[in-house]
């Protein structure tokens, strides 16, 4: 076991251990920024399996979460759990992921985008993997309770599809 592999594990444990605790709503804040740090750790995992070396993660105000030394690529690592946000009917679930900010300057944030999709125990990622200009041909959007986001791409739930069993 690797040590991005270990850093998930403990990270798992500790939010079964917060949610077996009952702690109050604004807990929920504190595993919203562990699923985008586990984002980041399942991606770190997957590139030093792949065989990449220098690996560095930003962090922190950076434009970007990971940089690949080896093919000096910048990484940006978006990480989402099913959901709806009132956006649609209330059976659509689908992945999210912010491309762009409305006041956010694009000209080199990152080279690659990787949406990270997890189940709501924060396993079994899959990942979607965006060139610069794929993410950034999306449509900008209007959404009212989101009026700093520019662009956002969503990925609908495969369950949805051709399954007549659901309502």
């Amino acid at each position: 076991m690797n040590k991005y592999e270990r850093a998930i594990k403990k990270i798992i444990q500790f939010k079964k251990a917060i949610e077996a605790i009952g702690l109050p709503n604004g807990v929920q804040k504190i595993l919203g920024k562990l699923k985008g740090e586990i984002g980041e750790l399942y991606v770190l995992d997957k590139l030093e399996k792949r065989g990449f070396k220098e690996l560095e993660l930003k962090g922190g105000q950076s434009a970007y979460d990971i940089y690949i030394g080896d093919t000096d690529k910048r990484i940006e690592v978006r990480t989402s759990l099913l959901k709806n946000e009132g956006l649609y009917p209330k059976a659509v679930q689908f992945f999210g992921w912010r491309v762009e900010n409305r006041k956010q300057k694009r000209e080199s944030k990152f080279d690659v985008m990787i949406g990270v999709a997890l189940e709501e125990s924060f396993e079994a990622p899959t990942f979607y993997i965006f060139t610069r200009d794929e993410a950034f041909s999306v449509t900008d959007i209007e959404i009212g309770r989101f009026k700093n986001i520019k662009k956002k791409i969503h990925l609908f739930d495969r369950s949805l599809r051709n399954d007549s069993s659901r309502g």
